[in-house]
């Protein structure tokens, strides 16, 4: 599980970067989470590509079969399907400007509750997992 965690982060760090071209002194800059509130822009919602909306599609159907009321050891195999689909949406990440860093704001709380499916206790796995379905259900006032 650790390297699962490590490996998310790398992908993390490696897919969502911003290369500058035709410069000697080449900077890559990571683009992390702004803030944790995505914001619209006059009502309008952000543009996202299709391997970010097939990912949370398939966390929402994941989550919203999912019993609370599970064993740890099915939050943890939960966690894992779920991480994996966030690691798809960063590998697949062609998004630039904005709609880009609203995207990270909205991502970033999600490591939080995976890591809880990993390490927390049952209790915790609980609210966790009301939180990221809370979470996903929010995802298309954000974003089409």
């Amino acid at each position: 599980m650790k390297y699962l965690t490590i490996i998310a982060v790398l992908f993390i760090v490696t897919s969502c970067c911003n290369h500058s071209s035709g410069q000697k002194d080449d900077k890559v800059v990571v683009h992390k989470a702004q803030s944790n509130a995505v914001t619209l822009v006059n009502g309008e919602k952000w543009k996202v590509n299709f391997a970010t909306n097939k990912g949370i599609r398939n966390m929402k159907k994941l989550m919203a079969n999912f019993k609370t009321d599970s064993q740890i050891s099915d939050y943890q195999e939960t966690g894992i399907i779920l991480q994996k689909e966030f690691q798809h949406i960063f590998q697949r990440c062609d998004m630039t400007g904005e709609a880009h860093n609203q995207l990270h704001n909205y991502l970033h709380p999600m490591s939080g509750w995976f890591k809880t499916f990993k390490d927390g206790s049952l209790t915790e796995c609980q609210s966790a997992a009301k939180a990221l379905k809370e979470h996903l259900e929010r995802y298309d006032s954000y974003f089409k």
